[in-house]
């Protein structure tokens, strides 16, 4: 589980509050004790939410038998969806420091290459695809950057940063996002930022896509979950070409022109 998981709490949270006339901070229970650095990243200075000890009002349960809403079952090697879920809209609690903080990147398309180690091999687009995405994007007269923490590189402009808060924050003034299905897609999502996600065969698009954006891959009845190398979400992968991934941020972009 990463931090795409506390941004999609964020929003669960949020719809909990917006229905209580009572307007009380929510607890999130996650089953244990558990309150660290992903919970504070994403959940600092947002005023819905109760901190460990604080008065609160409803309970929202983040874990439910071991497990995230959007499932229905996991395992080392396969993960099953649940078919009623959909993923909530985020929200980020910025303060005016951290606003001023941030690097402004209004004019880049932050782009995110990477996946995290541990997460499935089936999530990756693909080095070569990527570069072709790159080079086609740059041609075009697109300017692009990579968010990175210190241990990660890149093959193109990036900006190192030392926490997803400071991500996000840089992420709110750029001009779209495009990457794969991850932490920052659902932080793209919170802030309003248009872009492009690539899910492949392993993720339905329903689950955890948004509205905002452009989500290539496969519907529920396609997704395989597999969490070890597959065939299918190979194939899948091989489906989203970079040129297609550059006609649909263009009319993400456009989208945002006109809004």
């Amino acid at each position: 589980m990463g931090l795409g998981d506390e941004v999609m709490v964020s929003g669960h949270v949020r719809e909990m509050y917006d229905a209580d006339p009572r307007r009380l901070k929510i607890r999130i229970d996650y089953g244990k004790p558990l309150w660290t650095f992903r919970q504070t990243d994403v959940f600092a200075n947002n005023p819905k939410i109760a901190a460990p000890g604080e008065p609160h009002g409803q309970v929202y349960h983040a874990r439910v038998g071991g497990l995230r809403p959007y499932h229905t079952s996991k395992s080392k090697e396969r993960w099953a969806y649940n078919p009623e879920y959909r993923a909530p809209v985020g929200e980020f609690f910025f303060t005016d420091e951290e606003r001023k903080a941030a690097p402004d990147l209004s004019g880049r398309i932050v782009i995110n290459s990477k996946v995290k180690p541990g997460a499935s091999p089936n999530k990756q687009w693909g080095h070569r695809r990527w570069m072709e995405f790159f080079r086609l994007a740059r041609a075009a007269g697109h300017r692009l950057i990579e968010i990175c923490p210190p241990e990660y590189g890149s093959f193109i402009e990036r900006l190192e940063t030392h926490s997803f808060r400071q991500a996000c924050a840089a992420l709110a003034t750029s001009d779209a996002y495009v990457g794969h299905e991850s932490g920052l897609h659902h932080a793209a999502a919170a802030l309003g930022v248009r872009g492009v996600v690539i899910f492949g065969g392993f993720t339905p698009v329903e689950l955890t896509g948004y509205g905002i954006h452009r989500n290539l891959g496969v519907a529920f009845d396609g997704a395989c979950g597999w969490r070890m190398p597959c065939e299918h979400c190979a194939l899948e992968m091989a489906k989203i070409e970079p040129e297609q991934v550059l006609k649909e941020l263009e009319a993400a972009l456009d989208e945002d022109r006109r809004s």
